[in-house]
């Protein structure tokens, strides 16, 4: 190599050879005589002082370690708050470490960048560098970095720590003291940080002239006081803010049963036109007695949000599930609910191409609010769940629950991977499933072999057999004997859609709209005989009919129908007993039970013959926490997907 001074790559060459400045090796010689290196975390920071050209270089290399130190330390705390508020999100440890490393990264850029900003800031603050206020001008300068960046940390802490605890607050203050604690400790950390770096970036860009403040031990005590303030703080902010939120009773209250004997049978069906009603259930009318109610419109055209709303009795602001389709984050089992609208289209679409996120079906873990089902089993009563929206994975208890992925699961066979509870009637069903599928293929085909066109036969045989598939598994379920029988049919609104929905744009001649309506009216047909025997009231068993209009454009009334055996004194007939909300359902199901009523229910009791008596309430049913499912097979989210994507559900 050439000795050429001018050369740019001889190590002699003062420019190029040696890029370091000496007034950083000053500023180090400063700050180290100053005290201000003496402890590690400050050997960090300024390690960068070694080989930095000058003070906006050494501004960005700080403020990227002060960044790293934001990450390590707030990207778990993120993590938390995330889980509490979206809990469909986080299903296990392993998902919160992995957003704890999203989130660390994010934490690491934003605090980078917030910390380069107020370094670079604090030079135009603190001038002057020959003046003799300069040493007390920079240390007012990088203290007030510091604490505004330690006030801004301990905020954002305490109001995650609150969120992750559902407003528990002092409910069990020595954990809350020790989580407060870790908070003020990680702010002022952090604070210090910040002050460390803002004055280091002060000290080289007013030079090797300029005096510095010594670190002292008067500036500890003063944190330690500030820590104490901080602590005193975020206690009174988590008071205040829990307060609002309190449960104010226990999570799981007790719930006393007093029934009147009678069981129920809830019958959903999707996709059901009111004008219908009087020809689908003629023999309901003659041969029992009935109370109709018509149900107010509301938005149906999202299933799993409407059906979710029904189960609950709350509204999806509070229940929590918002469309059939949320998005999976890379290496996250949990799910994100997303909104609706071109930007979060758009969200969802930039996410899914760098493969950050993948669609993902609505599931219970999203579920913010109990299900009627579950508000039962607690009390002690017997229950039952066929086919509902946003089931899967069914939680471990005494209740069966056959989820919206079991058929999926009897099909491919395998281990069970949360698609019905309790497991043992896995293998009872596999035995059975071939007879139920040939039964509900053979009844499909012979009720439509006289529709003419081939496209509108298909529809109508593959609804038909979906129906008849979820009526012959109900049917194969262990005896009776329980309070509450749950059962969703989607196959009227399967072929409503597919027949009458038309692109943007196209529209049908006036033939083939009366034809395909006429072979929906032969659908009602078919499906009032194939789930007869789940709408046959029996002796002590009364049947609950929930019709609605399924995915139409504007929102239309439903159905809600009560049928009982006739007694002395309770003649056959149906009388209508008016309006009502889609929120009434839930809680006038469990007045009938016999179960006391979340003060919480969005809706009231439906007047009608089984849901009279005194009426008794708690202030709460709690959240919805059970302990994880039982799921060793392969999931069959790809299978789930295609499945509703082939059924119209999913674009």
């Amino acid at each position: 190599m050439s000795s050429d001074p001018r050369n740019p790559l001889n190590p002699l060459n003062p420019v190029q050879g040696d890029r370091r400045d000496p007034r950083v090796d000053d500023l180090r010689q400063q700050l180290r005589s100053l005290g201000y290196l003496d402890a590690g975390v400050d050997r960090f920071l300024l390690a960068p002082a070694r080989d930095t050209r000058g003070p906006v270089a050494l501004a960005a290399r700080s403020s990227v370690r002060v960044g790293l130190l934001g990450g390590v330390l707030l990207g778990p705390a993120a993590a938390i708050g995330l889980g509490a508020r979206l809990p469909g999100l986080v299903s296990g440890v392993q998902d919160a470490l992995v957003l704890a490393v999203y989130l660390g990264v994010l934490f690491i850029l934003a605090v980078t960048a917030v910390s380069l900003l107020m370094s670079i800031g604090a030079t135009g603050i603190a001038r002057a560098p020959h003046d003799a206020r300069f040493a007390r001008r920079a240390a007012a300068v990088s203290r007030t970095a510091g604490w505004i960046f330690s006030t801004a940390c301990l905020l954002y802490l305490t109001l995650w720590w609150r969120n992750a605890n559902a407003g528990f607050s002092w409910a069990a203050p020595a954990w809350t003291a020790f989580a407060l604690g870790v908070a003020v400790a990680i702010s002022l950390l952090l604070g210090h940080a910040q002050r460390i770096t803002t004055l280091a970036v002060l000290a080289a860009a007013a030079g090797p002239a300029a005096s510095l403040p010594p670190a002292g031990l008067r500036s500890w005590r003063i944190v330690l006081a500030g820590g104490a303030v901080a602590f005193v703080g975020a206690a009174a902010l988590l008071v205040s803010t829990a307060s609002a939120d309190a449960p104010g009773g226990p999570d799981h209250p007790p719930l006393s049963v007093v029934s009147n004997g009678t069981a129920l049978r809830v019958v959903a069906i999707d996709g059901f036109d009111p004008a219908m009603y009087d020809t689908f259930a003629p023999q309901l009318a003659q041969r029992f007695v009935g109370i109709r109610v018509r149900l107010q419109a509301q938005d149906t055209s999202d299933p799993a949000r409407a059906w979710t709303t029904i189960a609950t009795g709350e509204q999806p602001d509070v229940h929590g599930v918002r469309g059939i389709e949320t998005r999976r984050v890379a290496g996250v089992q949990g799910r994100l609910a997303t909104g609706g609208g071109a930007i979060a289209r758009t969200v969802r679409a930039a996410t899914d191409l760098v493969r950050l996120t993948r669609p993902s079906v609505a599931s219970r873990d999203e579920r913010r609010a109990k299900t009627v089902w579950e508000i039962a089993e607690e009390a002690g009563l017997r229950t039952a769940v066929v086919n509902w929206w946003a089931t899967w994975p069914a939680p471990p208890g005494t209740g069966i629950v056959i989820t919206d992925r079991a058929l999926l699961r009897l099909e491919h066979g395998g281990a069970l991977d949360g698609e019905m509870a309790p497991p043992a009637l896995y293998e009872q069903l596999r035995a059975a499933w071939p007879g139920i599928r040939q039964r509900a293929h053979a009844a499909a085909a012979a009720r439509f072999r006289s529709v003419v066109d081939p496209q509108t036969a298909t529809v109508l045989r593959r609804s038909a057999e979906l129906d008849a598939t979820i009526v012959g598994v109900f049917l194969s379920l262990p005896d009776p004997g329980r309070d509450l029988d749950v059962v969703y049919l989607p196959g009227l609104d399967i072929a409503q859609h597919a027949l009458l929905a038309t692109p943007e744009g196209a529209a049908q001649t006036p033939s083939a709209v009366a034809a395909r309506v006429d072979a929906l009216r032969s659908y009602y047909e078919f499906l009032r005989d194939v789930a007869e025997p789940l709408m046959t009231p029996v002796t002590r068993t009364d049947v609950v009919i929930v019709m609605q209009p399924g995915r139409v454009q504007t929102p239309a009334d439903g159905v809600l129908a009560m049928f009982t055996v006739p007694g002395v004194d309770m003649p056959a007939g149906v009388r209508d007993a008016g309006v009502a909300r889609v929120e009434d359902i839930a809680p006038t199901l469990l007045q009938t039970l016999g179960v006391p009523l979340s003060r919480e229910f969005a809706g009231g009791v439906v007047r009608w013959f089984r849901a009279g008596g005194a009426r008794r309430y708690v202030d709460t049913y709690g959240r919805p926490f059970t302990a994880p499912a039982s799921r060793e097979g392969r999931p069959l989210d790809q299978e789930m997907i295609d499945r509703l994507r082939s059924l119209g559900y999913v674009k």
